[in-house]
């Protein structure tokens, strides 16, 4: 990958977005009730799913020619300090509805991460970048989570156990193979809707052989670690969303703060989406999109999405120093079809 290829799109500026398009529906994604994420969450019902795996991490970095952002990020190094960016509002805009949280039923959460990621990629080129492409339906997580588990996890030698996946081996399959959307293919493979019965299926066989060539239609163009608060900023100022992967937890008893906040605290083997930033605020900070539903109350800012809370820049930036969060760039998605009148 040329150095310079990670980032090719133009500033997204933030705060003020004139965006259009027509609304399409979005493709439904079962949620659970606030009340049933609250208890299911105060009593570990919900499983993370984000695994330290430094090995992993290692094996899969050595097969990189740039696997770090700090590499090829000269052309938007500091770009985003003091800036506004709200990605979420471009996939709100192509969607014509407030973005609704996933609501994970097993330990998949990373490739809810890279889902959401690839969604609002989809929606960042079509809106900002004019990108001759249009709205198909949201990413099918299942084939995220088998993949990466299977066919990533093969190719540098884990086998997988359980629930859980690693950042890295989510990029790598959503990079290297692809993506499908939620529909249904070759009459029997129909991910239409999420289930996490789906899921634990194909994080243990992988992704149908006859699914390949489709998912390898698909694919996100590059991918990169980022290691700061700083590296993550400036990548969702510039349009490219950062799934962040680690141990960091959140405490949730109180609800958001004033600000829209929530405090860190305890432990999260998770993967959760950094789809917003404020580096403007006297409180600098991101965006974390959640997938245990609306889980969570308390004040807003910003017109953020349910589900979501924003989080200090100083605790982003441990989480990303654990070394498994990845931004994404430059998805082929499906191309606009032209139509004419004889």
């Amino acid at each position: 990958m040329e150095r310079r290829n990670f980032l090719r799109m133009g500033l997204a500026g933030a705060s003020g977005l004139l965006l259009g398009g027509t609304p399409t529906p979005s493709y439904a994604i079962s949620q659970l009730s606030r009340k049933f994420a609250q208890e299911a969450y105060r009593g570990n019902l919900i499983k993370a799913g984000w695994l330290n795996l430094p090995r992993a991490r290692a094996s899969w970095v050595k097969d990189q020619e740039y696997p770090f952002l700090n590499e090829i990020n000269a052309d938007i190094k500091d770009t985003g300090a003091g800036k506004v960016a709200l990605l979420y509002k471009y996939m709100e805009a192509v969607l014509g509805h407030p973005l609704r949280p996933y609501s994970q039923q097993i330990g998949d959460c990373v490739s809810m991460g890279f889902g959401r990621g690839v969604d609002i990629l989809t929606c960042i080129q079509i809106v900002m970048r004019n990108s001759p492409q249009r709205w198909r339906g949201e990413a099918a997580t299942e084939i995220i989570y088998g993949g990466s588990r299977v066919e990533s996890g093969s190719k540098y030698g884990y086998d997988f156990w359980g629930d859980g996946s690693i950042g890295v081996l989510a990029a790598d399959f959503i990079k290297n193979w692809g993506i499908l959307l939620r529909k249904k293919y070759l009459g029997q493979f129909d991910y239409s809707y999420y289930t996490g019965e789906t899921a634990t299926e194909l994080g243990r066989a992988g992704v149908p052989d006859a699914l390949e060539p489709l998912c390898k239609l698909h694919p996100v163009g590059n991918v990169a670690i980022v290691k700061t608060w700083e590296e993550a900023r400036d990548c969702v100022y510039n349009g490219h969303p950062v799934a962040l992967c680690s141990s960091q937890g959140f405490r949730t008893r109180t609800g958001r703060d004033k600000d829209g906040f929530l405090p860190a605290g305890g432990k999260w083997m998770h993967c959760m989406l950094l789809a917003g930033i404020d580096d403007k605020h006297s409180r600098p900070g991101g965006l974390i999109i959640n997938s245990w539903g609306d889980f969570v109350d308390g004040p807003k800012r910003h017109g953020q999405p349910d589900g979501s809370f924003w989080a200090d820049a100083a605790v982003i930036d441990r989480m990303c120093a654990q070394g498994d969060s990845v931004a994404m760039s430059s998805y082929a998605g499906y191309p606009k079809q032209n139509y004419f009148l004889y």
